[in-house]
């Protein structure tokens, strides 16, 4: 968070200082907003360490803002954006490129080689071909499947997170929405600590997208028409730079969780005091079993479910 807030403001200090000409005459302008800091500072001794002072306390609250406002900011980026008109128009449309997005990527795992290449021309086309069928598996994997009966989002982040939920569900019957903070809570502290530090990471990432995004409006300092598009032209090409990179920690978060599910699901199992499936064939039916106990829906009449607690 650090890096891209005070890049942020470096930069607008930096404009500032630019719009105002020479360092030696910023404050040259008695009515500028610029030149109420500038007669705190020439107010020895107190005026500097009061506006150094200040500084400081907007630099730490605009970070407490960034921090409490990352998870809304992924939020809308998956997809959260509303019930309006607007937004429910390009909802759908979203939703209809992603639908032919995951049909092409499903379809392309399949291709075979054109008709009338030789044996090594063969092999060639099937050496290439593995890296780019390789990256549309990995990115087909980012979609929930057509028989998860889960909708797909309007972006590829929330398709990306919705996916691990479905996929947990798929492969183990667990409910994500009721099992996630117990299974947090059971894991060794090594492993949570990773699991901690790769959500950091993404939120990271969202922050500084966010950052890039908002250096946008320094460009109102900026004189000339030309100087300001090119400057909104290099935050945009840094906002897609920094989505970009969002979506990759994205997709590496996702494979984190699939993994820790994958070697750590047992001790959910047992912190709960339920038996862990024996075969698995017993998955699905054992994880469905755990999601009625915690969520205390047991179907009336069904057999009783002992607890089988650890040795203290």
């Amino acid at each position: 968070m650090g890096g891209p807030l005070l890049l942020y403001w470096l930069t607008g200090a930096l404009v500032v200082l630019w719009r105002r000409g020479a360092g030696t005459h910023v404050c040259r302008t008695s009515d500028s907003p610029v030149s109420v800091p500038c007669m705190i500072a020439t107010q020895r001794p107190l005026g500097p360490v009061l506006l150094t002072a200040a500084a400081t306390a907007i630099i730490v609250m605009s970070a407490w803002a960034l921090s409490a406002s990352a998870a809304f900011a992924l939020e809308v980026l998956a997809g959260r954006w509303g019930m309006s008109r607007i937004a429910l128009a390009w909802t759908r449309l979203r939703m209809a490129r992603h639908h032919a997005r995951r049909s092409e990527l499903h379809a392309a795992q399949e291709e075979e080689p054109p008709v009338g290449l030789s044996a090594e021309g063969r092999k060639a086309w099937l050496s290439q071909n593995g890296w780019r069928t390789a990256r549309k598996r990995a990115a087909h994997a980012r979609y929930p499947r057509q028989r998860d009966r889960v909708p797909v989002l309007p972006t590829a982040i929330g398709n990306a997170l919705v996916s691990v939920s479905t996929e947990t569900r798929r492969k183990y019957g667990l409910d994500l929405a009721l099992c996630w903070d117990p299974f947090v809570k059971a894991l060794d502290a090594e492993v949570r600590d990773e699991l901690i530090a790769a959500a950091t990471r993404v939120f990271a990432r969202v922050q500084g997208l966010m950052c890039a995004a908002a250096a946008g409006f320094w460009a109102i300092l900026i004189p000339g028409i030309w100087p300001r598009l090119l400057w909104v032209s290099m935050c945009a090409g840094l906002v897609w730079a920094a989505h970009r990179s969002l979506r990759v920690g994205i997709d590496a978060y996702c494979r984190h969780v699939t993994d820790v599910f994958a070697i750590h699901r047992v001790r959910l199992y047992r912190a709960l005091g339920l038996k862990p499936p024996a075969a698995v064939q017993e998955e699905v039916s054992c994880g469905l079993k755990l999601n009625a106990v915690l969520s205390r829906r047991i179907p009336a009449g069904s057999p009783p479910i002992g607890y089988e607690w650890p040795p203290a």
